[in-house]
């Protein structure tokens, strides 16, 4: 989502709940969800969906922890910098907006998940979630590898595209529409 955008939604009568731009890290994950709590009982946010929000802003604010990519690459250096939106559209729309920096490696890594999981059906998201967890065929020492599918379980939808940085990395625009 970019500035602009922002910008529409804001104008549009939509709501950003909450949101941070820079480093991410384990306790201002904790200060976030607490803030969105609070935002909750203030905004009367249904319980499924405040739950689903919850769950995949710490989802997408792992995956900014975890791989962000300021500097050109080196996959020992990570810099846990990004982007972190929560709002309401004017239509009541909820949703959670990120951006972080990835290799190009990984966006088509990132592609090809997100992709698949297009294609399933509701279903078959929550199927697939288990045989990998049960599985653990995606594991690697930074996790499990089944956030995105995390995140689908929850979603009404998945949108996301790459904005070309350098001929190594690109700004990676993930949003997780909530049922």
């Amino acid at each position: 989502m970019a500035t602009k955008e922002i910008k529409m939604l804001i104008n549009d009568g939509g709501i950003i709940f909450m949101a941070h731009i820079g480093f991410m890290s384990q306790s201002l994950l904790a200060g976030m969800i607490e803030s969105l709590k609070k935002k909750e009982t203030l905004e009367g946010i249904p319980s499924k969906i405040s739950h689903s929000m919850f769950i995949i802003l710490i989802e997408m604010t792992q995956n900014i922890i975890k791989y962000s990519k300021i500097e050109p690459v080196d996959k020992n250096n990570i810099n846990s910098n990004g982007l972190i939106l929560v709002g309401r559209d004017k239509k009541n729309n909820y949703f959670v907006h990120s951006q972080n920096i990835v290799t190009f490696k990984d966006s088509i890594k990132i592609t090809k998940i997100i992709d698949e999981m297009n294609t399933l059906t509701e279903n078959q998201i929550k199927q697939k979630y288990r045989e990998l967890r049960r599985s653990a065929i995606n594991a690697h020492p930074r996790g499990a590898g089944i956030g995105f599918y995390e995140i689908a379980k929850r979603a009404s939808s998945i949108e996301y595209d790459f904005i070309e940085i350098d001929s190594e990395r690109c700004n990676f625009n993930l949003t997780a529409n909530i049922k």
